[in-house]
């Protein structure tokens, strides 16, 4: 039994104070005034002065680890690869759930192993996912180490879609821009038939399509053949009447990461804050410095470019209006691409998408229910309610009064069993 918390239950209720939450194998039994509360026999956590919210959500995550720049393994390249390692990882840092919108360092067979895993093992978050991404030959991650799928018709296109379907994957991702959103020379962009291809198998077969499609034209394009969400904010243009109406008629999410976005258009501020942030020391202090130097940045942005300033005032504002606008906006930082650190980044988005103008309630929805919804679980996860798996955060002071503190983690418990 969790005793004397001040929960935040994100059904919209105001905070309740001096609360004792009982918790019965893998659920939430129970929710009452701490004051005269006698469970004999239960165990009991004091958790005075702190505050219960539901686990996070990271809704766009390669499960790597984002230290270190692509190319030939150098040392402590390994560490970004270790998937389980870095899924444990996230566990720490509050995610009770990852979304993977695919990664490279896993085959299929073993994305159905980690997927199973994830339901039983306590020490690893709740794992949802896509397999691989599927591009296009000279496009966006065709690259051999992203290992997508890169089909050359449409009925190789709808045959990928059923090889992932076989595995159980949560959904289905495709890469459908030229990228000039980063203010580098575009890339091939998959073709439109193969593209409709997609999208139609995937749901002849039940799945989702998520998109990755930061380009305004090209973002109505996917809308048009009814994907179900974008995995990055629009970053080339404001969103309109029309692609708000396309959202809408799809009941389409909008994944943020303005992460990524911030991390290319100035790292080394970037690694900065993060820096910052990251109170418990739990990324090696020379990652934030390899960055931060003068040579180190000049690397980074020489390799990615940078972002161009516009396009982030684009992606940030972006976030508000679909919000505004009644559009389900999903927490996604895009980690794994270097400079997007694992964990850390992760708590970062709920500070940017503050930046950007939501409340602290709004971004912490945007990590809990509205993820949990995403995904099909609203009846599972999202919320603290009775019935309800106890995944769960404990933090040291009120993410309402400053989001930041949602990096002063105290206690992290996934499916009733606490992981400090």
């Amino acid at each position: 039994m969790l005793n004397h918390v001040s929960v935040i239950d994100m059904t919209g209720r105001p905070v309740q104070r001096d609360m004792a939450v009982l918790i019965r194998g893998d659920r939430i039994a129970a929710i009452e005034r701490a004051a005269g509360l006698n469970r004999s026999g239960a165990s009991v956590i004091d958790l005075t002065g702190k505050f219960l919210i539901p686990g996070l959500v990271d809704m766009h995550n390669h499960l790597d680890r984002g230290e270190s720049m692509p190319g030939p393994p150098i040392p402590g390249q390994a560490a970004d690869r270790d998937v389980r390692g870095n899924l444990k990882q996230m566990l720490a840092w509050g995610f009770t759930s990852v979304f993977s919108t695919s990664h490279a360092n896993v085959d299929l067979r073993e994305f159905a192993e980690l997927r199973r895993a994830a339901v039983t093992e306590t020490a690893l978050p709740r794992y949802f996912g896509v397999g691989r991404a599927i591009s296009v030959a000279a496009g966006h991650a065709s690259q051999p180490r992203f290992a997508s799928y890169l089909p050359g018709s449409a009925d190789e296109a709808r045959t990928n879609v059923r090889e992932m379907q076989a595995i159980g994957v949560d959904a289905i991702k495709l890469i459908y821009a030229d990228q000039a959103h980063t203010g580098r020379s575009p890339v091939q962009v998959m073709q439109p038939e193969v593209m409709r291809a997609i999208i139609e198998e995937a749901h002849r077969l039940g799945l989702k399509t998520y998109v990755h499609a930061p380009g305004m034209r090209q973002a109505k394009e996917v809308l048009r053949a009814g994907a179900d969400g974008l995995v990055h904010s629009v970053a080339d243009a404001s969103i309109d009447d029309e692609f708000i109406g396309l959202m809408k008629k799809n009941g389409a999410t909008y994944t943020t990461t303005l992460s990524l976005y911030t991390a290319f258009s100035d790292v080394a501020a970037w690694m900065q804050r993060l820096a910052a942030m990251d109170t418990r020391g739990l990324v090696p202090k020379d990652v934030y410095a390899r960055y931060q130097s003068p040579e180190g940045a000049k690397a980074y942005h020489g390799f990615f470019g940078t972002f161009p300033a516009e396009n982030l005032r684009y992606a940030k504002d972006n976030v508000r209006r679909a919000f505004d606008a009644g559009i389900p906006v999903l927490a996604g930082t895009d980690t794994g691409v270097t400079g997007v650190l694992l964990g850390i980044s992760s708590q970062m988005e709920l500070v940017l998408l503050v930046d950007a103008g939501l409340t602290t309630a709004e971004a912490l929805a945007s990590a809990t229910i509205n993820p949990a919804r995403a995904i099909g679980r609203g009846r599972e996860q999202g919320t603290i309610e009775r019935g309800k798996l106890a995944d769960l955060l404990v933090l040291d002071a009120s993410p309402l009064a400053d989001i930041r503190n949602v990096s002063k983690v105290h206690l992290v418990i996934k499916g009733g069993i606490a992981n400090k």
